[in-house]
């Protein structure tokens, strides 16, 4: 009985390691590239042709540029991927780097002239239409393009790699679209053209660096899964010139990853940053009563500045905050508090180096906080607000407003918009039957530039509340006349 375990055991030892050569055997088949490989022919043959420049290319770039630019102006994601899926940028890309990785110096040649001439082409198109658009704010869309990271860098690299992989195999596959939709070569150059259009070279170089990382990493990612692939090589190639290509090659990609780098380092510091700042103000927040109208955080030089409406002192926000920030190991914090309606120079001052797109965003979504926690009925009653008062608070919300006028008058309205059943606060106020309002409150505020949609309805919003029960109507960008 003891020899046949012993014999038992003796052959299981034996055959364990069969069992583990098949174990790896078949891992080695689930990432193996080559059984469902096409012809190195036939690759070569398709990226020859998406490389070419015909001219239903051209009309299609400029159509797709066009769709990507008015996605961007009217802050549609839909649209600007649908502009992505349909554009030609991405052939003579995997062009050049297929070019790279079998020696053919010839196509090479060709992918760089043509995605100039792309390129060319797409600025002159996104230009031409942001010059000619009445919309002239740059939108979320359009912002997330003008700073690249080293995420970037890998969105690439990664995109361009399941690019060329799903190109070389026999059935083709779904991953075009994909990469195309990832890597989003369209909207950098449509960010660049808006940049021109309107002498932003911030913008500007800011979607050119993402459109050179872009390009960059995905050509390294074709060339060096082409590499990895063994595809032939089509091209008499010196070994002092595969020398020189590589430096050249390596040099082109540290040079385009090292700022992103740096870049993305700076995101995380910022980030970290804001985090620690937000707690804090959070924290002050449930002991001092204030809600923060415009915010100001600035990760380089520690500081924090905040204008602030309600009950509380700023001073003691401010000691607090530095509190809630050494705790945190913010290293010598730096605090503003400002109250709106109080020292206009501090408030300007406060806001005069607000040339940041993030935190333009940032500011956007503190103000609909403030509006959503006074639409909640976190703050006082204010049904018998000041006119005064609320000129100054808008002033402090909104300094760059070239005029703000806020009165009462008596206004007929032909149509009213509002059923009467919905009228219960505001129809002490109305007339019966005539559409006449004799208690009515109109602001009216005047910018170089549009105010944004989501802006009008959080100040629409906020003025409803400070004259809960009245008749408010606003006008943006209106000149109130005198009847």
């Amino acid at each position: 009985m003891q020899d046949q375990e012993n014999i038992k055991n003796q052959e299981e030892q034996e055959n364990q390691p069969k069992e583990d050569s098949g174990a790896m055997t078949r891992l080695q088949d689930v990432f193996n590239l080559s059984h469902d490989q096409a012809h190195p022919d036939k690759i070569d043959a398709v990226i020859r042709a998406n490389t070419r420049v015909s001219g239903t290319n051209m009309w299609v770039l400029m159509f797709a540029i066009a769709v990507a630019s008015i996605g961007l102006n009217v802050n549609s994601t839909a649209v600007v991927i649908g502009a992505m899926l349909i554009s030609p940028l991405m052939g003579p890309i995997v062009g050049m780097g297929y070019g790279l990785a079998v020696g053919d110096t010839a196509l090479i040649r060709q992918a760089v002239r043509n995605i100039i001439i792309f390129v060319v082409i797409s600025l002159i198109t996104a230009t031409l239409y942001f010059l000619l658009t009445p919309l002239k704010e740059a939108q979320s869309e359009l912002l997330a393009r003008t700073q690249p990271t080293l995420w970037d860098v890998l969105i690439a690299f990664f995109g361009g790699s399941a690019g060329i992989v799903a190109l070389t195999r026999k059935e083709g596959g779904n991953a075009i679209p994909g990469v195309a939709i990832a890597t989003a070569l369209m909207p950098p150059l449509c960010t660049a053209g808006y940049g021109l259009a309107h002498g932003n070279w911030h913008y500007f170089l800011g979607a050119s660096y993402l459109f050179a990382i872009n390009c960059v990493f995905i050509a390294f990612a074709t060339l060096l899964f082409s590499k990895l692939l063994k595809l032939p090589r089509r091209g008499l190639v010196t070994e002092s010139k595969r020398r020189l290509q590589s430096i050249i090659i390596t040099t082109i990609v540290l040079a385009v990853m090292i700022p992103s780098g740096y870049m993305a380092s700076g995101l995380v510091r910022q980030e970290i940053f804001n985090t620690k700042a937000n707690a804090a103000i959070a924290t002050a927040q449930q002991q001092e009563g204030f809600f923060v109208l415009r915010k100001v955080l600035n990760h380089r030089e520690n500081k924090v500045g905040l204008i602030v409406n309600g009950t509380g002192n700023a001073e003691k926000i401010s000691v607090l905050l530095v509190k809630s920030l050494n705790a945190s190991g913010v290293k010598e914090p730096k605090v503003n508090v400002v109250y709106a309606g109080g020292d206009d120079a501090k408030i300007e001052e406060l806001l005069a180096n607000r040339n940041n797109p993030v935190q333009l965003q940032n500011e956007l979504k503190e103000q609909q906080a403030y509006i959503d926690t006074v639409l909640a009925g976190k703050t006082a009653d204010t049904a018998g607000a000041d006119d005064a008062a609320v000129l100054k608070e808008i002033k402090a919300q909104y300094p760059e407003a070239e005029k703000i006028v806020v009165g009462r008058g008596l206004v007929w309205e032909k149509a009213q918009a509002t059923p009467v059943s919905e009228q219960s606060e505001s129809g002490k106020n109305t007339k019966p039957g005539t559409g006449e309002h004799d208690d009515i409150v109109v602001v009216s505020l005047e910018f170089k530039e549009p105010l944004p949609a989501k802006d009008r309805e959080r100040l629409q919003a906020w003025l409803n509340q400070r004259y809960e029960g009245k008749v408010v109507r606003m006008f943006v960008n209106t000149q109130v006349s005198d009847i």
